[in-house]
């Protein structure tokens, strides 16, 4: 081999460049330990890098959500249609029932800040103190239980939080309501703010459009809380969910109670006051005693009538709350995990090891290749 060819390329007559894969084999076994010296040394910072990440749990919940096409039936009419347009995210009004919350909504629920805020609100079981929490406080502490802690991520996104709330001029962002002109939009701080936000990065609602089963997963660093905080989701969903499809006839049952408590009164005065009329006026075969009598009757019937179709209406009400509450089936509940989900560990170790490898590599070949005269 002469001294201007490349151990590893050389140059042929028509200018194109042949491998030699007997040299790279070679130049391969000369530099064995640098390759295996720095495939193990990414070995172990990828090993101290994943020591450094929390170790984390996942619990989920999986359910199908009744819709109210197979409430009216969906085999008739537009059921089908409805059905093809809720794949396709379109919602067809009317067709089929009242319900204008799709499954594909239920995300967009679970983010929204009303949701999360009625959520931090409830009361987990927190295994380390051995006793029930509000789920704010919770929020409020530190985490942590990485093996190896070389810093503390919360505890640096909860100062620049709070820097930013000192930074700003809007300290103070209560806003008193005026008298016939309440406060109808959201006012948070950045304290509560970064809680939400803390909370919504925990939670994970998907929906399959084509089979419709909800997958509510919570990822948290105790697997307890991440089961409670699934269970937990899951139970105010479901109450958002029937609250909503039964809204409409609870306040018309609320109405009809009211209404009903009236005409009772009312049916119990005319009734009293024409059996009074009857015992004063007991003798009397007056024509005006007589037509008073029959007016006082027709006062009774006119209550009596009003009182029973209000309870029949009433009755009415109570049966439809049962046919709108919407069932949720679940097929897998809640429960605790029994391993971490993440980090995996031994894939970052892995991982790093062939990323070494791979630069290795790359450093045997600028060692053995001439670049000048093969860029030439």
């Amino acid at each position: 081999m002469s001294k201007n060819e490349n151990p590893i390329t050389k140059q042929v007559e028509d200018d194109e460049i042949s491998i030699n894969f007997g040299e790279i084999w070679r130049a391969l076994l000369k530099y064995k330990f640098v390759i295996a010296i720095t495939a193990l040394l990414f070995a172990i910072l990828g090993a101290l890098y994943s020591l450094t990440l929390n170790n984390e749990y996942e619990a989920s919940v999986k359910m199908v959500p009744e819709s109210a096409d197979s409430k009216s039936g969906g085999g008739g009419g537009l059921g089908g249609l409805s059905s093809l347009a809720g794949l396709a995210g379109i919602n067809i009004g009317g067709a089929t029932g009242t319900d204008a919350i799709q499954p594909a909504m239920y995300p967009n629920i679970v983010e929204s800040i009303p949701f999360l805020q009625e959520l931090i609100n409830a009361k987990i079981y927190n295994p380390k103190i051995k006793k029930w929490q509000v789920l704010k406080e919770y929020l409020k502490e530190h985490q942590s239980n990485a093996p190896i802690k070389l810093y503390d991520s919360e505890k640096l996104e909860e100062e620049r939080a709070k820097k930013q709330l000192s930074d700003t001029d809007l300290k103070d962002l209560n806003i008193p309501s005026s008298p016939g002109q309440p406060i109808d939009f959201i006012n948070i701080d950045l304290k509560e703010a970064h809680i939400l936000n803390k909370l919504k990065s925990y939670i994970k609602v998907e929906v399959d459009k084509k089979t419709m089963f909800l997958t509510i997963t919570c990822t948290l660093q105790n697997p307890v809380i991440a089961a409670n905080l699934t269970s937990l989701v899951h139970n105010q969903l479901t109450r958002y969910i029937v609250n909503y499809r039964t809204e409409k006839v609870r306040k018309e049952m609320i109405f009809l109670t009211s209404r009903q408590d009236e005409a009772r009164k009312r049916y119990d005065q005319a009734l009293f006051t024409f059996s009074n009329y009857k015992d004063q006026n007991r003798n009397r075969f007056l024509n005006v005693a007589k037509t008073q009598e029959k007016k006082l009757q027709y006062e009774v019937d006119l209550a009596f009538n009003l009182y029973s179709s209000l309870t029949t209406q009433l009755s009415e009400a109570q049966i439809r709350v049962q046919k709108e509450t919407p069932i949720f089936k679940v097929l897998e509940p809640a429960r605790v995990p029994l391993s971490r989900t993440k980090p995996k560990r031994s894939l970052i170790t892995i991982g790093a090891m062939f990323i070494g490898i791979f630069v290795s590599l790359l450093i045997v070949f600028f060692k053995s290749v001439n670049l000048k005269e093969l860029l030439s």
